[in-house]
């Protein structure tokens, strides 16, 4: 039992490393959500930390925090602003429960109707076919529009269990999506595609969005 939250996580949407694009998708084709580095974008991964830390510039989750710190060192007395000491292993996930969030805003643009479907994955590829697919916004989520874009937004939040010892990554998920007057909530639901023979390097997750039709729209991920 414990009444600690640890947060680990990306923040913050710009141009610059570990901020994430305003991504223009104009294809029904299913479409990884991306992260800025320093001269282009990549396929965006939440890593379950396991003892290493990320380096170089990032917009802190903590808003009193220096974003401008690129090392740990630095002062005299105790951490920079925002930073603490290593607190994790991969023993730090044996048999307990974590969470897994992705949230974020977009424009669906307009050619008529318009669906939308986000999906979480479980996976160290870019290629999406070789990950596992454990949560969704759910069945296409409509919105009807002929001659404007409409702005949006999402979340899908899971809340999984994995331990060494059996390999399995398992648990539920809830998730919901809104935009012009309609919304769309999944209530907890079993993550069905139980992931199996995952070690802790595996635990690795991955976002992405699958338009209806192929009218220019926007993501980005908060």
């Amino acid at each position: 039992m414990s009444n600690t939250n640890s947060i680990a996580g990306f923040s913050g949407s710009g141009t610059t490393r570990n901020t994430f694009p305003s991504q223009v998708i104009a294809t029904t084709v299913e479409t990884a959500l991306l992260i800025n580095t320093d001269t282009s974008t990549t396929t965006a991964f939440v890593v379950v930390p396991t003892g290493g830390q990320i380096l170089g510039a990032q917009t802190k989750l903590d808003v009193n925090a220096n974003a401008a710190i690129t090392t740990r060192g630095g002062r005299e007395y105790g951490l920079p602003s925002g930073e603490s000491n290593d607190q994790f292993s991969s023993a730090s996930w044996d048999g307990r429960p974590f969470k897994v969030r992705i949230a974020g805003v977009g424009t669906a643009g307009h050619n008529g109707a318009q669906t939308l479907i986000f999906n979480l994955y479980q996976g160290t590829s870019a290629t999406l076919g070789s990950d596992k697919a454990i949560a969704t916004t759910g069945a296409a989520f409509a919105i009807a529009q002929s001659t404007v874009d409409v702005a949006f937004n999402f979340m899908i939040e899971a809340t999984l269990l994995w331990d060494p010892t059996s390999g399995v990554l398992s648990g539920a998920y809830t998730a919901n999506i809104a935009g012009g007057t309609t919304s769309q909530i999944k209530t907890p639901t079993v993550v069905t595609n139980v992931v199996a023979s995952v070690t802790a390097s595996g635990l690795s997750f991955l976002a992405s969005v699958t338009l209806g039709n192929a009218a220019s729209s926007t993501v980005t991920i908060r």
